[in-house]
């Protein structure tokens, strides 16, 4: 298995924000490292990150610092640089990655309202947040409540 390099210094050359590139590259190559993740079993994809220099929107023209290819087999991952087409395409400001994979920010919301671009699966994309922390402080998952109850804690009369 092929495991992350860290790197000081963005594809363009430039001195990023380190601390960021830090906690994303720390990210990937813990990911990497694992090799299986459970939660990934019996799932496939394959998912590029093109991780945005600066923090423009991912529509704007910042150029790509750095690219994270994260490939799943079966609950196998392997995490490379590699420019290659992949299932879902994820075009992201680096710290809004950073914010992803530190739990401060929900990858889903995050899309949702326009704060990153995933081109092709979005099944790819929902099936990597499975492997990102919760937000800070949490403590696992919570469990999923009914609508009635949602409705309930709303003041709705169901």
């Amino acid at each position: 298995m092929r495991k992350a390099q860290r790197s000081g210094r963005s594809r363009n050359g430039n001195q990023g924000n380190q601390a960021t590139r830090d906690t994303v590259t720390l990210f990937f190559t813990e990911l990497a490292a694992a090799g299986h993740v459970p939660t990934f079993e019996r799932n496939s994809a394959t998912l590029r990150f093109d991780v945005l220099d600066d923090d423009k929107s991912p529509r704007g023209t910042a150029p790509t610092a750095e690219r994270w290819y994260v490939a799943v087999t079966n609950g196998d991952v392997t995490v490379s640089h590699r420019n290659g087409s992949a299932d879902a395409v994820v075009r992201i400001p680096r710290k809004r990655l950073e914010s992803a994979v530190t739990g401060r920010l929900n990858a889903q919301a995050a899309y949702l309202r326009g704060l990153f671009t995933c081109e092709g699966s979005m099944a790819a994309l929902m099936m990597f947040q499975r492997c990102l922390p919760g937000p800070p402080g949490s403590t696992g998952r919570v469990a999923p409540i009914s609508s009635a109850q949602a409705m309930a804690e709303r003041g709705v009369a169901g």
